[in-house]
């Protein structure tokens, strides 16, 4: 008897696989203004050395159009890697 079958974890594979970019996703639209903001600093000391090169209204709203598109990424893959064999015939 295997603890962990092949299945099984292909399985956890693609549940993860469909999870996380919804996960990032809520996290990118449901997130602190402060957290934005200090995405934004660390990302603008990354690329640029300078902590407020891009506009924080901009920042914002490329977060949330991200996201969504993160969401829109994971209910896509939800449908055609887990739930599609459910409603074929």
């Amino acid at each position: 008897m295997e603890l962990l079958n092949v299945g099984f974890a292909i399985l956890l594979i693609k549940i993860v696989i469909c999870v996380m970019p919804g996960v990032l996703g809520i996290f990118f639209i449901a997130s602190s203004e402060e957290t934005k903001r200090g995405m934004r600093s660390a990302l603008c000391n990354q690329l640029f050395g300078i902590s407020n090169v891009i506009p924080y209204p901009k920042f914002a709203r490329f977060l949330y159009i991200s996201g969504t598109i993160l969401l829109f990424i994971s209910i896509t893959l939800s449908w055609f890697l887990l739930l599609r064999s459910f409603f074929e015939g």
